[in-house]
């Protein structure tokens, strides 16, 4: 699907950065999303939401940026975002995924780095754990100050990776969120994120560059979630630039969004990260 404008929403997708050479409750308001880093395990905050060395992660906002390597993130969709994924060389074609699990936090197999986090200014960032075999996060932001407010956590591919045979991610999670709050889901792409990253997102002419993203509903109970690429809607990239460009895939990101001027805390468990055919 191809854009005639850029999207400025409330996006908010998280920060997701990616190495190698690389929504609870509904709602439709996201939070905003930060700059993504580079290298090593590393995150960022700032707008990872959607970037930062934390990453890539509603549907509305303006961007951030991604990284290359580590574990980093990217922008959410909904306030102003961020995409924060990096991997892959500048112009070389990215790898074919190497399976159709992504992670599952405890088998030693994954196509992901170390997990990062990120927060909009002021806020204090999500913590996370995978030692009991899943990812879990814990979140409370303190009090927001400032107009599409945002956290996120996310896993950057160890390299740029080609997904164009699969529809999508789908990973079992369970929770709690606070009222108000919303959390989405993103698949960070090269297009979303700047050249500094290892994306081709230019915004020196006034744009802005974050991943797009889906809001979904949060059980407590752990529950299967599908994201088609197809369902990601908004982020910020060049106008002919798809949603998600399934074949330069640096990360995916979840971003909690915050209500302005308010707070969120969250539990989340997210276990078997898979792409979906």
């Amino acid at each position: 699907m191809k854009r005639t404008v850029l999207d400025f929403g409330l996006v908010g997708l998280l920060a997701v950065g990616l190495v190698a050479g690389c929504s609870s409750s509904g709602g439709s308001v996201s939070g905003s999303g930060g700059n993504s880093g580079s290298g090593g395990n590393s995150s960022s905050g700032g707008s990872n939401g959607s970037g930062g060395s934390s990453s890539s992660g509603g549907s509305n906002g303006s961007g951030g940026s991604t990284s290359s390597g580590g574990s980093n993130g990217s922008g959410g969709s909904n306030g102003s975002g961020g995409s924060g994924s990096g991997s892959g060389g500048s112009s070389a074609a990215c790898a074919a995924a190497s399976a159709d699990l992504i992670t599952d936090f405890g088998s030693g197999t994954a196509q992901v780095g170390t997990a990062y986090a990120g927060a909009d200014t002021g806020l204090t960032k999500p913590t996370f754990d995978t030692s009991s075999g899943a990812l879990v996060i814990m979140l409370d932001s303190g009090m927001a100050s400032t107009m599409y407010p945002y956290a996120y956590v996310g896993l950057p591919f160890t390299a740029c990776t080609d997904a164009s045979q699969y529809k999508g991610v789908k990973f079992t999670i369970s929770g709690t969120i606070s009222d108000m709050c919303t959390i989405q889901f993103s698949t960070v792409d090269k297009e979303h994120n700047e050249p500094t990253n290892n994306g081709t997102c230019d915004k020196t002419s006034g744009g802005s560059c974050y991943a797009s993203s889906k809001i979904f509903t949060l059980s407590s109970d752990p529950t299967d979630v599908t994201i088609n690429f197809a369902d990601q809607m908004g982020g910020g990239a060049a106008s002919d630039a798809a949603f998600v460009d399934p074949t330069q895939i640096l990360g995916v990101q979840w971003q909690w969004n915050i209500p302005a001027t308010g707070s969120c805390t969250s539990m989340v468990t997210i276990k078997n990260v898979t792409f979906t055919k």
